[in-house]
């Protein structure tokens, strides 16, 4: 759902560190914020059951488990790594 350019993207697949507040780091959390807003447009558009209507926090945590088990079975391209102590 993310494209990086060139140079971010070979950054990320050589695991650098990407700097805390750097403009590289703030593009890919807003990307990822608005990213995911859209899925939940998205998915919900397609649900016929109010009950079962998706928010951006339950969205984020349903992509954080599922990377967690696409980690866990090493099938998860490299992330952003950013050392910081806001998530």
């Amino acid at each position: 759902m993310l494209e990086y350019n060139e140079d971010l993207s070979n950054a990320v697949d050589e695991e650098h560190i990407i700097l805390a507040g750097s403009s590289d780091e703030i593009s890919i959390r807003t990307a990822t914020v608005v990213v995911v807003d859209e899925l939940v447009v998205v998915v919900n558009q397609k649900l016929d059951d109010p009950a079962k209507m998706l928010n951006a926090v339950r969205m984020d945590w349903y992509l954080w488990q599922v990377g967690e088990k696409m980690d866990w079975d090493d099938k998860l391209k490299p992330h952003h790594r950013t050392r910081t102590i806001f998530y």
